[in-house]
């Protein structure tokens, strides 16, 4: 049970920084916000590590961070792209298929298979993080109709996929040091390349970075516990199951929105929510 205390606030904290990206991309672009936030949220992460003291490093843990950061620089490009070519309804269902993926691929990658109740508690948590990111504007099957006639949504499929590769590879980063150190390691990777990409569009990169640095240390800060705590999950229980309820930081999110932000659609999404808190419930009690 205490793996899934750990998953939650995983969730919880992964929607504060939802929420906080949202707000901060009015006034800042995606590949400076990415940028910074990455590197605040690697420095963080360093900071603690040093702290505690640096973690003996396993064999194979650098073979591990290499895959995982490959594969998140990959998604991250993909998921950019998909979101400029397609309407966000169609685009972003597509990720509530990453915990059903991370069945067949945690299996292959560390012989991880969850059990019958928690197989469904994965699939309704699959189900409702849909329910949740579809729009009636859009229509609930019309991102399944556009996998095979919009590029767009079958990147964000792809996305899903990756994200289902590397996870596996970030729990064995993580049990060949430990929660903090790992995680520095990738987020710097990730806050690196973005800030290249970030230099080569932004004219006065310093200038915009002195007049953010709040806001990248504010949300860089909740991504950090957020990947803490996840990560100490990861060493509790298998991935299928710590990822799905990582998922529900988008009921969470749906939440802090409706009352933070005024969104609307408070009661298709609250059958979402519904279906999602099924499957934690199912797989919390398996």
């Amino acid at each position: 049970m205490v793996w899934s205390l750990f998953a939650v606030s995983g969730a919880v904290l992964t929607a504060v920084y939802y929420i906080l990206i949202k707000r901060y991309l009015r006034d800042v672009d995606l590949h400076v916000l990415a940028g910074g936030v990455f590197l605040a949220t690697a420095a963080i992460l360093a900071v603690f590590s040093l702290i505690r003291g640096i973690p003996e490093i396993g064999p194979g843990f650098w073979p591990a961070a290499a895959v995982t950061s490959f594969l998140n620089v990959i998604a991250s490009l993909l998921y950019f792209k998909a979101l400029r070519m397609t309407d966000i309804s169609l685009t972003v269902p597509m990720l509530s298929f990453t915990p059903v993926f991370l069945i067949g691929t945690s299996f292959l990658i560390l012989g991880e298979s969850p059990g019958s109740a928690g197989l469904a508690g994965i699939f309704l948590i699959g189900g409702g993080s849909y329910v949740l990111n579809t729009s009636p504007r859009a229509g609930l099957l019309d991102p399944f109709r556009s996998v095979f006639r919009n590029r767009g949504v079958l990147y964000m499929l792809g996305v899903a996929f990756l994200f289902s590769i590397s996870a596996n590879f970030d729990k064995q980063v993580v049990l060949h040091s430990d929660p903090f150190y790992g995680s520095a390691v990738v987020f710097g990777v990730l806050g690196v390349f973005f800030l290249i990409e970030a230099g080569r569009r932004t004219p006065d990169l310093a200038a915009v970075f002195r007049m953010h640095w709040s806001r990248f240390l504010l949300a860089g800060g909740a991504q950090a516990l957020a990947a803490v705590a996840v990560n100490i999950a990861f060493t509790l229980q298998i991935v299928p199951y710590v990822i799905s309820l990582k998922r529900l930081s988008i009921f969470f999110a749906v939440l802090f929105g409706g009352i933070f932000l005024r969104e609307p659609e408070i009661v298709r999404r609250g059958i979402g929510a519904a279906i999602m808190l099924a499957g934690m419930i199912l797989i919390v009690l398996s």
